[in-house]
């Protein structure tokens, strides 16, 4: 069965056409048929998903060998086979994939391959990107969390079942209806689909947190009020009678639901949103600030001896160690 026509970018059988064409598509890589040369048919198509995009391709009835060396640390790339098999190994670990059985490569490391009769979807994907769609699910900034994937999807288990089959959709619809329409808000919606997905279907460092928040999701709605009043005014001064207002009722139930909820009080959750926002901004590097001090003064922190042994208890590190990491 074909995927994506409408978007092919390429179909050839001359090799070194494929391998100028695919040296540049997701991420570098060396490409080589192994065996009869004539079996070699090579077809990527390539759709545009929001910041992201989905691709599917396909090698014909031949044997391919491809090598990747290290990448960004921000990328991943996962493939959910249509055909054949392959199999890829990366360090001292070798991984074999199928139709039952996809893969989530880290593209940080690098991997040799072997495919017989491939096709299949690949799907680039942006930690960092991640990060944020996690933090919006959440309800609250995860920072520079790690994001690590299990290597192998199994498509006999329900949460793999369940991807693969969203991918076709996502796949049908680009290609038919949406491709129509030319609907931005529905391409970001299919994009955002497929986020939620990754995060809550694939096992990842992140799983604690996203079954956590579902858990939870249904919030009191003065609890809903109280920490999206926190959230928005974090780098402000904010009392106790500022979440009541805002929360609308009395301190001492938001307290109780907060304790319920969160397992901290609101003022300590406004605490933890600080200290996250500190990190990210040591971290970063990014922010017109000359110290760690006028970092930490900026989200509210005034005594930096405090300061210093709360974000050591959260983070297991000094500000200072945070920032030669940095470095």
């Amino acid at each position: 069965m074909a995927y994506l026509e409408n978007y092919t970018v390429l179909a050839s059988e001359d090799l070194d056409e494929v391998r100028e064409f695919l040296s540049g598509l997701t991420v570098r890589h060396s490409f080589d048929v192994r065996g009869e040369i004539a079996d070699f048919s090579a077809n990527v198509a390539v759709a545009p998903l929001g910041e992201h995009s989905l691709l599917h391709f396909g090698y014909g009835n031949s044997r391919v060998e491809v090598t990747s060396g290290e990448e960004s640390d921000d990328g991943l790339l996962i493939y959910v086979v249509t055909e054949g098999m392959g199999c890829f190994r990366s360090g001292n670990s070798e991984t074999e994939f199928s139709v039952m059985r996809g893969v989530v490569r880290d593209v940080s490391r690098p991997i040799s391959a072997m495919q017989e009769n491939l096709s299949g979807f690949a799907l680039p994907l942006s930690k960092a990107r991640l990060r944020r769609h996690a933090s919006a699910i959440i309800g609250s900034d995860i920072g520079p969390a790690r994001v690590d994937f299990d290597q192998t999807i199994d498509m006999a288990t329900p949460g793999g079942r369940q991807f693969r089959n969203t991918l076709h959709y996502v796949a049908n619809s680009l290609d038919g209806p949406l491709r129509e329409l030319d609907n931005p808000i529905l391409t970001r919606h299919m994009e955002e689909l497929i986020l939620t997905q990754v995060l809550t279907l694939l096992p990842n460092s992140l799983s604690d947190a996203m079954a956590d928040c579902a858990a939870r999701s249904a919030l009191p709605y003065h609890v809903k009020r109280a920490r999206d009043h926190i959230h928005a005014h974090a780098h402000e001064p904010i009392s106790v009678a500022d979440i009541a207002a805002a929360a609308g009722c009395g301190y001492r139930t938001v307290q109780n639901a907060f304790k319920d909820i969160y397992h901290v009080s609101p003022m300590a959750y406004l605490r933890l949103i600080r200290l996250n926002k500190v990190r990210r901004a040591l971290l970063d590097g990014r922010d017109d600030f000359s110290s760690i001090a006028q970092v930490a003064q900026a989200w509210g922190f005034s005594h930096m001896g405090r300061f210093a042994e709360l974000y050591r208890r959260q983070f297991g590190e000094l500000p200072s160690d945070t920032v030669r990491k940095r470095s």
